[in-house]
């Protein structure tokens, strides 16, 4: 049996996320659109290697972006080192008039696309932020901006009034993954939003200073010698303060700043220019930027004049719950038009909707019914009219896969664009005038096309080949409809059968859970192939260890009505509920799922529900693997527990901590954390850890030293002892002696962040 484990091992490590760009070619476009034109480059990775192809939206054409053979010759013999046409030493590139530029080695280079003679530009400077036009870059230095201009590398100041906890262009700390950086060593860009004619640029002070302090040791240095300490500001549930921020813009050819008149805006969490809430508008001449007051009850839209400093509220929403602009946090699904109006999505039906707000606030809906609009995709001025994304729309589609539809902004029949059954991911052109929409389902590998504003194809760019991922032994999640444990309401979850499965045989049951109001959980489309943000992450590899994998979109999480999402926050419901009624019903027609061996894993807010489930629901759940768990958000940070459940004088946290349920533990739980995890602290797993031990409980306790909340820090080992737990306990082997291969620094996850 060792040496079958072994096997499965080795094949569910091949599914892992970092191994599946070996088994998947071509599985999406991330079209890169050229400043304001119709014009854009993508990297694809195909079975002979990575190519870089440019495609004319408006010509209808994609050709090579360059002679890689050439540029590969050019480089190498540039910087005196050897490198292979399908791979090329960089991720992303610029096209110039007559040249391409790319940074290799942490030096620009431009290479002629005539003679491919190759130039070093100058220093790449990783952690600046540049504008669209590669003019100017904007860096930070001791709390302070500074601008450089890229045709001659100086620099100059911009600011000298930041200080500690009063720093231009950063994030709260609770959401700067600060460890990471330190782990990976790289410092990210300050967080500027660029005007699209790149002459100035939207940026904001951060305003921590009134904020408590939050502790972390590094108990194992990376180089050695005492612990260190780690101290930063974290705002909680409950407490005073959170942090606020100030805007201002920046002129880049006189540094000439305008600061926003009027009062900070709080900025509990995540920047609002990180999350997309910050922008200008199509031509440049106002910025804008989304704010919430504390807990979410309110949203507005500002609009800033640059040249004034005047600010002005065009558009405000209250609730009695969260405001959101869009089915997820991250959604921004709102537009400023040139005639002053207003677009802008709501939920005040209890369905996320879109509606037209005149400059004199009278408002005007633009679709309406029991569904849900997901994005907006572009807004057609002159014709009046809006191509959109929307779920649920058809009698007994699937709620969560958006098609493509348009309507006119003054309301009227919509009018279906796509009717395929897949999930359309669209990708426009600043413009709005054509879109790259990637085609994909859970079953069904992506189909990447350019589209015009009208929906129609233009060109095919590419198509995923998913063979080597079906040799691998990979199967697609079937997607199942199940009613939640009111009996009512219809709840959509995947099944993941184990590899070389045999209806005749049982099987061990794991549940992948989430319970967050901000996501979903089940697959919507093929692996790789984009689309909107799910927590499923890992349920392919334990169907190659041998497990039924379930994951389900209880009542609580996001994609569906309001009423839908705030299950917890006004109905206190409980996810635990929900999943166990889930699996309980799913077993009745699959009797290879056996009942009597059920476990369930998450992290973060699924390490809370997961450790939840085991804690209110052991009759079914016997096994728990919970890694870096919220399990008393009395204790979290601000936002998470006062914008999507209430703030503290509103909603009751106690009964939601898994604190007060210590006793109650009956099943083999593992709990794991990340020694240096600045988000979900390790406070929060080792209050469990005291009440548990208070109550005389036996348990396992796993602490990553140095590794944040994303556990990239010795993440092969932390993968296989949670493999270890589920096939010792659940499935009731003895493991094999494995090691998984380390799992590198994703670089493209490196560029993302600035690295």
């Amino acid at each position: 049996m060792s040496t079958e484990l072994a096997a499965r091992y080795a094949r569910a490590e091949a599914l892992l996320a970092h191994n599946l760009k070996k088994l998947i070619h071509s599985p999406q476009v991330t079209p890169h659109w050229i400043r304001d034109t119709e014009t854009f480059w993508y990297r694809n990775q195909t079975a002979e290697g990575v190519r870089f192809v440019v495609v004319d939206a408006e010509a209808g054409t994609k050709e090579p972006a360059f002679d890689h053979e050439r540029l590969a010759a050019a480089l190498g013999e540039l910087l005196d080192e050897e490198f292979g046409p399908a791979e090329l030493p960089f991720f992303g590139i610029e096209i110039a008039d007559a040249s391409v530029r790319v940074v290799v080695k942490e030096q620009r280079i431009e290479v002629a696309l005539d003679d491919y003679s190759a130039t070093i530009l100058g220093p790449a400077h990783g952690s600046e932020t540049r504008s669209p036009d590669g003019r100017w870059a904007v860096g930070l230095r001791d709390h302070n901006l500074y601008l450089r201009d890229l045709t001659t590398d100086s620099e100059r100041q911009l600011t000298t009034d930041g200080a500690e906890a009063f720093s231009y262009g950063t994030p709260p700390d609770a959401s700067a993954s600060r460890v990471m950086h330190e782990n990976l060593g790289f410092t990210a860009a300050p967080l500027v939003a660029w005007s699209p004619d790149s002459t100035r640029f939207l940026t904001h002070r951060l305003d921590q200073r009134d904020l408590e302090l939050m502790h972390l040791v590094r108990s194992a240095p990376l180089d050695g010698g005492r612990p260190t300490a780690m101290t930063y500001r974290y705002a909680m549930v409950g407490d005073e303060h959170v942090a606020t921020a100030e805007f201002f813009v920046f002129d880049a050819e006189t540094g000439r700043a305008t600061q926003a008149k009027g009062e900070p805006v709080p900025m509990d969490y995540v920047s609002a220019i990180a999350l997309g809430h910050a922008w200008w508008g199509d031509d440049g001449t106002k910025a804008y930027w989304l704010s919430a007051n504390r807990g979410g009850h309110t949203a507005r839209l500002h609009e800033l004049d640059p040249s004034t400093g005047e600010v002005s509220v065009l558009q405000e929403e209250s609730s009695d719950t969260n405001v959101l602009h869009g089915p997820q946090f991250t959604d921004r699904h709102v537009k400023v038009l040139a005639s002053g109006e207003v677009l802008w999505w709501s939920e005040r039906t209890g369905w996320g909707h879109l509606y037209l707000y005149a400059p004199d606030r009278s408002v005007r809906t633009v679709t309406a019914g029991d569904w849900l609009v997901r994005a907006i995709v572009s807004v057609d001025q002159q014709a009046r009219r809006v191509l959109f994304t929307a779920a649920g729309r058809e009698a007994g589609a699937d709620p969560y896969l958006q098609e493509l539809y348009s309507v006119s902004l003054d309301g009227g029949d919509v009018t279906a664009v796509t009717a395929d059954g897949l999930d359309h991911d669209p990708r426009p052109s600043r413009s709005g005038r054509y879109f790259v929409d990637v085609t994909s389902r859970a079953d069904v590998p992506a189909v990447s096309v350019l589209r015009d504003a009208a929906g129609a194809v233009v060109l095919e760019l590419e198509r995923a080949d998913a063979s080597a991922l079906y040799a691998a032994g990979w199967t697609p999640a079937e997607r199942v409809i199940v009613k939640a444990a009111d009996g009512v309401t219809d709840l959509r979850c995947a099944i993941y059968k184990p590899h070389d499965f045999d209806p005749s045989a049982t099987y061990p049951v794991l549940d992948e859970i989430y319970p967050g109001p901000q996501i979903s959980t089940t697959p919507l489309r093929f692996p790789l192939s984009g689309g909107v943000m799910t927590a499923e992450r890992h349920a392919a590899t334990f169907a190659a260890l041998g497990f039924v994998v379930v994951a389900v979109d209880a009542r609580g999480t996001a994609m569906r009505d309001r009423a839908f999402q705030d299950h917890v926050r006004l109905g206190g419901g409980e996810y635990a509920d929900d999943h166990a009624a889930a699996i309980r019903e799913l077993a009745k027609t699959r009797p290879w799922m056996d009942l009597e061996r059920v476990g369930t894993y998450g992290h973060s807010g699924g390490g809370y529900a997961s450790t939840r489930c085991l804690l209110l629901a052991p009759d079914l759940f016997k096994v728990a693997v919970s890694s870096a768990g919220d399990h008393d958000d009395r204790i979290y940070h601000a936002w998470w527990g006062e914008r999507f459940y209430g703030l503290a004088d509103e909603f009751d946290f106690a009964p939601r901590s898994n604190v007060v349920l210590a006793g109650n533990l009956e099943g083999k739980l593992l709990l794991a954390h990340g020694g240096m995890d600045d988000n979900v602290t390790p406070h929060l797993t080792l209050r469990l850890v005291d009440a548990l031990i208070e109550a005389g409980k036996d348990f396992d306790l796993l602490i990553v030293p140095n590794a944040d909340h994303r556990m990239f820090h010795q993440q092969a080992y932390w993968l296989r002892r949670r493999w270890d737990y589920f096939v010792r306990h659940l499935m009731g082997e003895t493991p094999p002696e494995y090691r998984i291969a380390d799992i590198p620094a994703d670089p493209e996850l490196l560029a993302e962040y600035g690295g």
